[in-house]
Parts: C-alpha cells; sequence; structure tokens
C-alpha cells in the first residue's frame, strides 16, 4: 500500500468531511484550535489525520481498520516534518489514558499527569530537564540568607503589562520568602504585549529586587499546550467540565514538577474578582498542589480609589488613550517602556 501525506486545505470541503468523518469513528473533535492539518491517504482515501496549534498536536486520529499497521509513526514524522518546516523546535500533546503507550512509542515522553491518566506529553526527552537545570543553575546565583533551609516561592504572571498590582504581589511574596521565582508566561495572547516586551517590563520593574530571579515559563508553565483556556476560554464556564479540569490540572501538575526540582514550597496569586475563568484555575491549583504539600497563597489584590489594580484595566485605558489613567496603575519603570515603545512599536503603547 503506498501511503503519502498531503495538507488539508480547510476550504476543501471533500478533505474537511473525510477528516471530520475520521475523527468521528474515533470518538474525537475536531479542536477549534487549529493552524494547518494533514492527513496520510492511500490512493484518495483518508488513512489517519492530525493537526497542529502552535506548537500543540491535536485531534489525532487513524482509521481503524488500519491500526496496528504502522500507520501512527508514519503520521507522527509527516506531522514533524512539517513542523519543522515551519520551525517549530518542539511539539506536544494531550493523551487519554488509551493513547499513553502508543505516543510513546513513536517518541513523546510524558511530562504530567492528570488523576484520571491523562497526560501531557512531549517530543523530546531532554527539552524539560534542560529547562529545570537552567532554572536551577540561576536560582543558585541569587543571594542567599545566612540560616537555612531556604524558602523558595514562585509567581506565574502574564504581566500583560507589569502594572503596581504585579509589584505588589511581588513585594508581598518577598515578605514570606528568600528567593522568588517569577515565570512569565511565553504564549502569546490575542490582545497586548508581546512576550518579550512582557518579559522586559517584569525583568525592569524588579531590577532592585536580588532575590527575583525572572525566567520565561516556555510551554510549561499555564500556556497553549497545559492550559489553552487561558488564552481562549469559554464562553460559559462549566466548572465540572472534565475537559477543563484536564487543563487545569496538567498544568498543575507541571508546575509541581518545577517546584520540587527547585524546592519551591509557596506558589502565590492574586485575588482574581474579574477572570472567571483564572478564579477556576486558581481552586484547582489550590486543591492540587495541596495533596502535593505546595501550599497556594492567595494575596488580595492592591486596590487604588476601590478599584482593583489589573492589567486589562491598564489596556482599556492605552486603548482609548487615557494615559493618565494608565500611568497611575502602573510602575516608573513600566512607563518609561511604554514611552520608549511609542511611536508603533506596539498597538497598546501610547502614541506621541
Amino acid at each position: 500500500m503506498q501511503v503519502y501525506s498531503r495538507l488539508i486545505d480547510p476550504h476543501d470541503a471533500e478533505q474537511v468531511r473525510a477528516q471530520q468523518h475520521l475523527l468521528q469513528q474515533a470518538g474525537i473533535r475536531l479542536d477549534p484550535l487549529v493552524d494547518w492539518s494533514l492527513a496520510l491517504y492511500a490512493e484518495n482515501e483518508m488513512l489517519a489525520t492530525g493537526s497542529c496549534f502552535r506548537y500543540t498536536l491535536r485531534s489525532i486520529a487513524v482509521d481503524a481498520e488500519h491500526r496496528g499497521s504502522g500507520l501512527m509513526a508514519q503520521l507522527i514524522t509527516e506531522l514533524e516534518k512539517e513542523a519543522a518546516r515551519r520551525s517549530l523546535d518542539r511539539l506536544m500533546l494531550v493523551s487519554q489514558p488509551k493513547d499513553r503507550k502508543l505516543f510513546s512509542a513513536v517518541g513523546f515522553t510524558p511530562l504530567a499527569e492528570t488523576g484520571r491518566g491523562v497526560t501531557l506529553m512531549e517530543n523530546s526527552a531532554a527539552l524539560f530537564l534542560d529547562f529545570l537545570k537552567k532554572l536551577e543553575a540561576d536560582f543558585n546565583n541569587l543571594p542567599s540568607p545566612a540560616t537555612s533551609p531556604i524558602r523558595r516561592a514562585a509567581i506565574v504572571m502574564n504581566a500583560n503589562p507589569f502594572s503596581k498590582g504585579h509589584r505588589f504581589l511581588v513585594e508581598s511574596a518577598l515578605k514570606e520568602c528568600d528567593q522568588l521565582l517569577l515565570l512569565v508566561l511565553s504564549d502569546e495572547s490575542e490582545n497586548g504585549f508581546t512576550f518579550d516586551q512582557r518579559f522586559e517590563m517584569v525583568r525592569l520593574g524588579c531590577a532592585d529586587l536580588p532575590q527575583v530571579l525572572t525566567a520565561a515559563g516556555g510551554p510549561y508553565a499555564v500556556s497553549t499546550a497545559s492550559f489553552p483556556s487561558y488564552f481562549y476560554p469559554p464562553s460559559e464556564l462549566d466548572e465540572n467540565s472534565l475537559f477543563l479540569n484536564d487543563e487545569a490540572e496538567l498544568d498543575a501538575a507541571l508546575f509541581t514538577r518545577i517546584a520540587q526540582h527547585l524546592g519551591i514550597s509557596i506558589r502565590f496569586v492574586g485575588s482574581e474578582p474579574l477572570s472567571a475563568i483564572t478564579n477556576f484555575y486558581n481552586r484547582v491549583l489550590s486543591r492540587e498542589l495541596a495533596d502535593l504539600g505546595i501550599e497556594l497563597r492567595v494575596i488580595e489584590r492592591l486596590r487604588q480609589n476601590g478599584e482593583a489594580v489589573s492589567a486589562s484595566r491598564v489596556r482599556e485605558f492605552l486603548k482609548n488613550k487615557n494615559y493618565s489613567a494608565a500611568e497611575k496603575l502602573l510602575p516608573p519603570t513600566t512607563w518609561a517602556f511604554l514611552m520608549h515603545l511609542a511611536g508603533g512599536c506596539t498597538k497598546s503603547a501610547p502614541e506621541n
């Protein structure tokens, strides 16, 4: 049987129908978040398909009559070739329990697992370990107290942009720890600032705090691999959704691996009066981390004039060119950075 691969044209009704039929037979939905899809064919029959969003594989299925014939390995190979052509340096996927051995056999390594056995996997055994080793080396370069053991804590933040509220959360955490890890979300949101801009704002905003390590979260901290609903929240939040709980639990399990490797015992979050998905995530975090001996500490959000300081309010002020209101919610370092960006470098920055 001569098998070949083709990209699926989303405007080709026949290809789309064949893909949906194959997925339905396998009991898999076509993920709404897709950048591109690929299929394996013999003659004109679609035998297998897989899709990709950013660096995560989704909606993978092999025709029932051809399972066990090596088509999964061939499909993954073709998906990896296409990903490399698009300059992707890794691929990740979420596997149901019944498929974990299958994906392990084609080169995917488990990173985190939920209580139901849903597993986040990556097509490398080294990338996550390298990430941990780099964090450990950087952590060890921070000033340490004369007494031991060293109390280590962490904050995961989007900082879109870095506000007085973020700075307040950092300062509150430092009152209860000796060294603090700030993991900045690496994946881009649809609105606001780029990762490079957000990371620089956090770095500048904490440059006077030698006990703080600012690092990129990569795909390992609230990413489109571990918790895509943070970036694309459902229109109606169902807290009993297995799908949503799996996402939050996978992200919590992944953070637990980071924390245990680095000796982090506390994770700090700010209270969340505005975002339902973040509120839900914090509740799952509290439950999951506590079971593994890591405390989740919720810090009441900083308020000015009775209103919570939030990055979304800052973005709204900037969008409406209410720069004086935005400046009041930002530390001087962030405002200076935004003034530097002014002139069209970002849609959210104030204009000259």
